[in-house]
């Protein structure tokens, strides 16, 4: 199974859906989603990983840089997870370092509330 990347908006906010597998191989192509939504302007980014059914460790670092670009342009990174995305992320130790949600409107709600707050 290979990687599927689909972008789209949803309430104006874009949302990176990701399925399939995701190495070494492919792993630049999800960072380059994330980096042409911010280069355009889209700070605040939703990465759907629910139906992803692998990750290696060199795409944690993807995740990792990912983030620092969006929170570098005063953005938020909401990831969407499923329990095998989110195992490994807390056995590594990195849960700590993201927004980690179960699913897009969960992802939404608490953008509505952070953009909320800031008004």
């Amino acid at each position: 199974m290979g990687l599927f990347i689909k972008i789209r908006y949803k309430n104006a906010l874009p949302v990176i859906s990701v399925s399939g597998q995701i190495d070494i191989s492919n792993c630049v192509e999800v960072y380059d989603a994330v980096l042409a939504k911010v280069r355009s302007g889209d700070v605040n980014i939703i990465l759907d990983l629910k139906r992803l059914s692998f990750i290696d460790s060199s795409c944690l670092g993807m995740l990792l840089r990912s983030h620092d670009k969006v929170k570098g342009q005063s953005g938020k990174l909401m990831i969407v997870v499923n329990p095998f995305i989110e195992r490994v992320l807390s056995v590594t130790g990195l849960t700590h370092h993201f927004n980690l949600y179960i699913d897009e409107n969960e992802a939404m709600e608490s953008m509505q509330t952070v953009k909320q707050k800031s008004a």
